[in-house]
């Protein structure tokens, strides 16, 4: 057995431990990966260019606790956070255990080159909304509908999670020292006049921009995906799954776009609510890629 086998193996167990999948009580139900299963791997230790450090991971991992540990017990229920930086996957999860809300958050996810804070922040943020995010949702492996599906989880990420997350800091610091898409900078420039608000959908549009380039490296994707070049695919049904690497950045670059504001609530059965929908709004929709409003 190779010394990778095995140091997957103990992850594996240290992983069914933390989160109870042999808890005789309750049952666990989970949801695909932040991208689809893959075999890469990164121990501690192994970037030199790119990726976070582990203070800056739990520092994004803090700020989800802070900002959503009070509306989730409101709601009956708790919210645990595995901070699985010793975990060399280059993944990241969510699941449902009895009333426990969970993201599994893997340190081989924060290692990877293309990721930096705000990507990472956007990691936690897709895996809350697959709690938090409203329709359209999947029909779990029990019956029960409790997952937001992938597209509305990215659309959570961006229109109310990320800017939430960024909303204290000094940003005007922060965005000068990016270099953001000119197409982006105009587009949130032109949907908000706080500087503020535009300076927070900025750094969106450069957590999905990370993303995209992390889901570009997984898929081998020989198109780079850019803010000028939308997906014109037109689905007949929502999609539940992974929408493809430019449909998915399409959906953070729209739901960074969507001026409704963050106090107004999503819906588990309307996706109107607390969101920008066609025809009302001309930007800012969920991208007909993935989704269907039928």
């Amino acid at each position: 057995m190779t010394n990778k086998v095995l140091l997957r193996g103990l992850a594996a167990v240290a992983l069914i431990a933390s989160v109870g999948f042999t808890t005789q009580h309750t049952h666990s139900e989970g949801c695909h990966g932040f991208v689809p299963e893959n075999s890469m791997y990164i121990p501690v230790g192994m970037f030199a260019t790119g990726g976070i450090t582990q203070e800056q991971f739990n520092d994004v991992m803090d700020r989800i606790e802070k900002i959503y540990t009070p509306e989730v017990e409101a709601a009956g229920d708790k919210l645990r956070v595995n901070r699985l930086w010793t975990d060399g996957t280059v993944n990241a999860s969510a699941q449902r255990s009895g009333n426990t809300r969970i993201l599994n958050m893997y340190g081989g996810l924060a290692r990877h080159q293309a990721i930096g804070y705000e990507g990472m922040a956007l990691v936690a943020c897709h895996e809350m909304g697959h709690h938090n995010a409203g329709a359209p949702k999947i029909d779990s492996w029990y019956g029960g509908s409790w997952a937001s599906n992938e597209g509305a989880s990215d659309y959570f990420a961006s229109l109310k999670c990320l800017r939430l997350l960024f909303a204290q800091d000094d940003n005007a610091a922060i965005v000068s020292t990016m270099t953001i898409d000119p197409l982006a900078k105009a587009g949130c420039e032109a949907q908000y006049s706080n500087i503020n608000d535009q300076l927070i959908c900025m750094r969106i549009t450069e957590a999905g921009q990370q993303v995209a380039n992390l889901f570009m490296d997984l898929g081998k994707d020989k198109v780079p995906a850019k803010f000028a070049t939308p997906d014109k695919t037109v689905v007949r049904r929502t999609d539940n799954s992974h929408p493809k690497t430019q449909c998915r950045l399409d959906t953070y670059f729209q739901g960074a776009l969507c001026p409704v504001a963050i106090g107004d609530k999503l819906s588990d059965t309307d996706y109107k609510a607390g969101s920008c929908y066609s025809p009302r709004d001309a930007v800012g929709t969920r991208p007909l890629c993935w989704f269907a409003p039928n």
